[in-house]
């Protein structure tokens, strides 16, 4: 393994760690919302509403979004996987040049859970070989596959995106995005979501 690609393995942390307030943005089909997470307010209070689909939100809308988190007890975004998921022995060089390579992974067969989800994954990483981080991560779907009964999984396709690391700053997500196809009790569905990060403070 070249020692570039065994440092950015090592600093590699696919979530927001946890000393970051940060502003979210997630667009969910026509649907667009602006929220804060700040780790250091009480639970209750760690996620705040800022827009919702680009205008301030109506009282309204802050019942239902009050109503979502108290039934989506969520801390801070999660990522699909650990970097401790990946099973060395599988990686890689698919291509390189002078300032990038790119390489292709699989899982370990432990880090698939219960319902084994990772085990249907493939895992390609982009690496910035001189600033030693992954600029970028891309999950697909190997085939279809039914992790509960009556739900079929076509496709699915993820990307997470990753600034440079800085001085004062670790590499932190840019921009996530995922489209997903397939059947739930015979009936088609679809959906594309993007998620971007912005305003990242450290609290901590």
């Amino acid at each position: 393994m070249p020692a570039y690609l065994r440092e950015a393995l090592d600093h590699f942390n696919p979530d927001v760690p946890a000393e970051w307030a940060y502003t979210q943005t997630t667009i969910r089909n026509d649907l667009a919302i602006t929220e804060r997470f700040d780790p250091t307010q009480p639970p209750d209070n760690r996620w705040i509403l800022l827009q919702y689909n680009g205008r301030v939100p109506s009282p309204e809308d802050r019942e239902k979004y009050r109503h979502f988190k108290e039934s989506n007890p969520t801390t801070a975004s999660q990522a699909a996987f650990r970097k401790g998921d990946i099973e060395p022995g599988s990686i890689e060089l698919v291509r390189e040049d002078a300032e990038r390579a790119d390489f292709r992974c699989s899982f370990r067969a432990e880090a698939a859970g219960s319902d084994k989800m990772l085990g249907h994954l493939s895992l390609k990483l982009t690496v910035h070989k001189q600033q030693r981080h992954i600029e970028r991560f891309l999950l697909g779907l190997n085939e279809p596959y039914s992790p509960v009964l009556g739900v079929k999984m076509n496709t699915l396709a993820v990307e997470m995106t990753f600034s440079a690391p800085t001085a004062d700053r670790p590499s932190l997500p840019a921009v996530g995005s995922s489209h997903f196809t397939g059947r739930i009790f015979f009936i088609g569905t679809e959906e594309s979501l993007q998620v971007s990060y912005s305003a990242f403070t450290r609290v901590r």
